[in-house]
């Protein structure tokens, strides 16, 4: 793996997804794949769900798979540093989603997903209001379990999806899913995808958490 396959015009288009990740988590690692045609970024959130973005790859370049430091790129990016961002690779830790085997489950408005995403928020902010109250469950250990709760099922032809308030959250903090469309959820061996118009966000199914190799 290497960084030539680090092209500026190619990534421009993915840097609002990059300043995101950073600003939750400064030290936030990006991985970046190439094809003759497509480009594609992936970062995992601090909050334990990978995010993604695909566009069309702008012109000629080397094909391949390399990883970052996303505060890094940025200042590549932005002229502030003129080397190519140093590679990561052994840093990446757990799995990645898979390219292709998707099984579409079913689509939701964004309507339905933003009044759970807004209920989540508000638990979550009585729950943080809690803190210090003799006998309370620490804030971390509460968030945890709240954001780990199943906000959305779907199914279809025999097959049930648990989505939950984490992997909700990650899509609506990340900017992918604009008022008025809607989001699909995918399946794929162990990952579920819920994916929208301007990025997707991936989880592994409830029992098998990111696996760090």
């Amino acid at each position: 793996m290497s960084s030539a396959v680090l092209v500026r015009d190619d990534i421009a288009e993915l840097a609002p997804l990059v300043r995101r990740a950073v600003g939750l988590d400064p030290a936030a690692l990006v991985r970046v794949r190439r094809d003759a045609s497509r480009v594609s970024l992936l970062v995992r959130l601090p909050f334990g769900v990978l995010a993604a973005r695909t566009v069309e790859a702008a012109g000629p370049g080397a094909d391949g798979d390399t990883t970052v430091r996303g505060s890094e790129l940025l200042a590549w990016l932005d002229g502030e540093q003129n080397d190519v961002p140093q590679p990561r690779d052994a840093q990446w830790r757990g799995g990645s989603p898979p390219s292709a085997g998707w099984r579409r489950v079913d689509r939701v408005p964004d309507s339905d997903i933003r009044p759970l995403v807004r209920s989540g928020a508000l638990t979550l902010k009585e729950a943080a209001e809690r803190e210090g109250v003799p006998g309370a469950q620490p804030r971390e250990a509460v968030a945890d379990a709240l954001l780990d709760s199943v906000v959305l099922t779907v199914s279809s032809d025999g097959l049930s999806v648990e989505i939950t308030l984490r992997t909700l959250s990650a899509l609506t903090r990340m900017g992918f899913l604009p008022r008025g469309s809607h989001a699909a959820i995918d399946v794929a061996g162990r990952w579920v995808r819920v994916a929208a118009a301007y990025g997707s966000v991936y989880a592994e199914r409830p029992g098998a958490g990111l696996t760090v190799r």
